[in-house]
């Protein structure tokens, strides 16, 4: 049993469980989910740790109230939030970030709608599959480091708005991009994002999701400018 590694058991109160296990591989954290086999009493939800060797649950400076916040059902974040423009403002792990590119709205939007482009993006996007162009509902997958992700588009407006909500084992996080024309046909890119999830908040600080956040506007900004 690893030492790094972090579980709990999670049951909604509908009845579902499931097992949410954190462990820090060589490429970092490996979130992996499964269903429980001890089903619990619908109307009753919680949460149970099952394994923190290494105590890092004890040490990190999260609420246990959002340390354990599962947030809203993929379906849910889908209706209720992205596909209305916003994210999950409830979630432990958040982020907000805006630049100015040197191109027109459409251009860049339309760099943001193309998967396909992900990767010239940040270089940790890899393996990228979808329905094709950008519509709303439109599902695709896609991969970095060593986690893979289902996404669905939620509101597409071109030139103007793009969002997602993306599940991976034990998370869900929601995308929000809006584009506004600046003087001189350039473009102001505001991103807002939420995730949330059992034990995400150990592992995934809203630093860390703040990085990505620059690291991927900063990365459109330069596909977008480029010859």
């Amino acid at each position: 049993m690893s030492n790094d590694r972090m579980k709990v058991m999670v049951w909604q109160a509908d009845g579902r469980g499931s097992i949410v296990t954190v462990a820090h591989g060589p490429r970092g954290p490996e979130v992996t989910e499964e269903p429980a086999s001890d089903p619990h009493v619908p109307g009753t939800a919680g949460i149970a740790v099952l394994d923190d060797a290494a105590g890092r649950l004890g040490s990190v400076t999260a609420p246990l109230g959002a340390l354990f916040y599962a947030g809203p059902s993929t379906d849910v974040l889908f209706t209720e939030h992205v596909s209305r423009g916003r994210v999950d403002d409830r979630a432990p792990t958040q982020a907000a970030g805006r630049i100015v590119v040197d191109a027109q709205p459409l251009r860049v939007w339309r760099l943001l709608a193309d998967v396909e482009q992900w990767p010239r993006i940040r270089a940790d996007v890899g393996d990228v599959d979808g329905d094709g162009p950008a519509t709303p509902g439109g599902r695709f997958g896609w991969s970095s480091g060593a986690n893979r992700f289902h996404s669905r588009f939620g509101a597409v407006e071109p030139g103007r708005l793009l969002t997602w909500v993306t599940s991976a084992p034990g998370t869900r996080v929601a995308h929000v991009y809006r584009l506004e024309p600046e003087p001189g046909g350039r473009t102001r890119v505001s991103c807002q994002e939420s995730l949330a999830g059992p034990l995400v908040a150990a592992v995934i600080t809203s630093a860390v999701l703040q990085a990505g956040v620059d690291s991927w506007l900063a990365g459109l900004k330069a596909l977008a400018e480029a010859a």
